[in-house]
């Protein structure tokens, strides 16, 4: 198989996540993301939330308020 084979493949679901301003590497981010709504669930504040996150997968407050921001947001299709 190409990599052309595999675009071909996925091509509608990659114009979606287009349209909706998702990124291509922002799959690696949901597991991060589903933690920070646990703890917002929890009745944690944004601010602990963020630093829990931030410790546990070793990234900047900016990456997970950029990626909070974008994946935990309503979309239309």
């Amino acid at each position: 198989m190409l990599a052309i084979d595999l675009v071909r493949f996925c091509a509608e679901m990659l114009k979606r996540l287009s349209d909706c301003d998702i990124l291509l590497d922002d799959y690696k981010r949901v597991e991060m993301c589903d933690e920070y709504c646990k703890l917002i669930d929890e009745g944690h504040k944004k601010e602990y939330a963020i630093a829990i996150v931030t410790e546990k997968y070793g990234v900047s407050e900016s990456t997970v308020r950029r990626a909070v921001k974008r994946l935990c947001r309503p979309v239309t299709t």
